[in-house]
């Protein structure tokens, strides 16, 4: 009987907890969507002589950067993933919205193009 009871409790309890858990991903999709739309003001915009920030879009929850990038620099890139990836980390790690989207479930994806 006492795992009747349990199992009918937890029956009960799980939409609850499925409703705050879509309300959570809800307002992170919200706050993604306009993160998006505010950083991608003025793009496309040169970061340097070799990437140009196209702007943001969000893909569920990740925002995702789109960036252009010169062959020669591309294929520097893809020569140095290790330095690509401590720099790429040290810019979000430096960055407070960025690190606050992530602490409330967010990804961030780059998608470079050449």
């Amino acid at each position: 009987m006492h795992r009747l009871t349990t199992l009918f409790t937890l029956c009960l309890a799980l939409p609850f907890a499925h409703t705050a858990a879509s309300a959570q991903d809800s307002a992170l999709g919200q706050l993604l969507e306009q993160v998006a739309r505010e950083s991608s003001v003025g793009t496309p915009r040169a970061i340097n002589s070799d990437l140009l920030d196209e702007g943001y879009s969000v893909d569920g929850n990740e925002l995702v950067n789109h960036l252009s990038v010169q062959p020669r620099h591309a294929a520097q890139m893809r020569d140095n993933p290790k330095q690509v990836r401590t720099q790429l980390a040290a810019s979000v790690c430096d960055n407070d919205g960025l690190r606050q989207l992530m602490s409330q479930g967010a990804v961030l994806r780059f998608e470079f193009s050449e």
